[in-house]
């Protein structure tokens, strides 16, 4: 790819971008939503938790570059977890449905195949 091309692709994936800014405490999404979105952490953390009889668990806490939310675009499924912005707050780049499908299809099959089958087990474990 030369320069010129990454340079017009960087420029594309900014104009296709959103930002989000959360403030502490507020959520991205809730477990069991509906997902039409992706997001990558630009500031700050985010937590991804799942609610129990014990309370909040915290299955890990994302920062800078994180990608978070692509679960239920590749597979269509309800969100498995929730997600909000901690320690201060975050911003976030947030990659709809669209964009995402857009880079899925351009994937080669061999690829696309295998992220649909990492997606299934981590469903599988978790459900588990």
């Amino acid at each position: 790819m030369s320069e010129e091309d990454d340079r017009r692709q960087t420029i594309s994936r900014i104009n296709d971008a959103k930002r989000l800014q959360l403030n502490e405490g507020q959520h991205v999404f809730r477990e069991h939503e509906s997902g039409d979105a992706a997001f990558v952490v630009l500031d700050g953390k985010v937590a991804i938790y799942k609610t129990t009889d014990q309370g909040d668990l915290i299955l890990a806490t994302l920062s800078k570059g994180a990608m978070f939310g692509e679960m239920a675009l590749i597979d269509n499924q309800l969100r498995m977890a929730s997600a909000k912005a901690i320690d201060g707050g975050a911003s976030v780049l947030v990659v709809t449905r669209d964009a995402f499908r857009k880079r899925m299809d351009a994937l080669d099959p061999f690829t696309r195949g295998l992220i649909k089958i990492l997606a299934e087990n981590i469903r599988t474990i978790q459900q588990g």
